[in-house]
C-alpha cells in the first residue's frame, strides 16, 4: 500500500511543520512586540531568514531531482602501469 517515493504519514508531517512554524510566529510576536530586546529581537529576524533561505533550498533541490538521469551502471577506470615508469600507490595504514 505504501507507494515508492511516498512520505508515510504526510499529514503528521505537515501538521507538526505548521505547528512548529506558527509557535515560533507567536513567540517571534511576543520577542518583537512585547519584550522588545534588541538582541532577541535580531535573533527572531535572523532565524526566520534562515528559514526562507531554508524553505528556498529545499525547493530548488526537490525541484531538480526530477531533472536527475540514472546513467546505469558506473564507468570502469582501468589503470595501466607503465613498465619503466610505474606510478607509486601509497597502500592505507590502518
Amino acid at each position: 500500500m505504501n507507494q515508492r517515493g511516498r512520505i508515510p504519514y504526510l499529514p503528521v508531517v505537515v501538521g507538526f511543520c505548521l505547528a512548529a512554524i506558527g509557535g515560533y510566529a507567536v513567540f517571534s510576536w511576543w520577542a518583537v512586540f512585547i519584550a522588545r530586546d534588541a538582541t532577541m529581537t535580531g535573533d527572531v529576524i535572523g532565524t526566520w531568514k534562515s528559514f526562507a533561505v531554508l524553505a528556498f533550498g529545499f525547493w530548488l533541490g526537490s525541484s531538480s531531482g526530477s531533472r536527475s538521469k540514472d546513467e546505469g551502471e558506473p564507468t570502469k577506470v582501468q589503470v595501466e602501469q607503465p613498465e619503466d615508469k610505474p606510478v607509486p600507490v601509497q597502500e592505507e595504514k590502518t
